[in-house]
């Protein structure tokens, strides 16, 4: 008989070799996921005070395409930014791909919305100072997802 000692585990059960992805996730990450989680929650408070205090200005009374395109972006923008970042905190595998597509997206709209604001004069230099704000905050963001995006799908530490 050999004086192996009986365990129901097996020698690779305290192998660390499993990384978690919040060990790979940079303190900036998850500021940014905060962040963009917080001002997304304010962001959908803020288009609901708004339309509930002033329905005469956005013409809720009325029943249009543009009324309902109106507001269905106006809840679903900061519901899209809120979901990668919760998945981000969340660990899940398909989160920093679902945030930079998300990223991308909110930095084309902010870039459209500021040439269309210049070109042809509709909205005031407020609503292209606050894009390139929000572009300035993007662009480091989506920086970070960028470089940590192969190692959080594959779940490993760097090296």
């Amino acid at each position: 008989m050999t004086n192996d000692t009986s365990s129901i585990f097996d020698k690779d059960f305290s192998d660390k070799s499993a990384v978690r992805r919040r060990d790979i996730m940079p303190l900036a990450l998850r500021i940014y996921a905060w962040f963009f989680m917080v001002s997304s929650i304010f962001s959908l408070l803020s288009n609901c005070f708004q339309y509930i205090r002033y329905p005469d200005i956005f013409k809720l009374n009325e029943f249009n395409l543009t009324v309902i395109f109106s507001i269905a972006t106006a809840i679903l923008f900061p519901l899209i930014r809120f979901l990668p970042n919760l998945l981000i905190l969340l660990e899940k595998k398909y989160a920093v791909l679902l945030a930079l597509v998300t990223v991308a997206i909110s930095m084309l709209e902010w870039c459209y919305t500021s040439y269309i604001s210049i070109a042809h004069g509709i909205m005031g230099y407020a609503v292209v100072a606050t894009n390139i704000f929000w572009l300035l905050v993007d662009i480091p963001y989506l920086i970070i997802l960028l470089r940590i995006r192969k190692d959080w799908e594959k779940g490993r530490g760097r090296p």
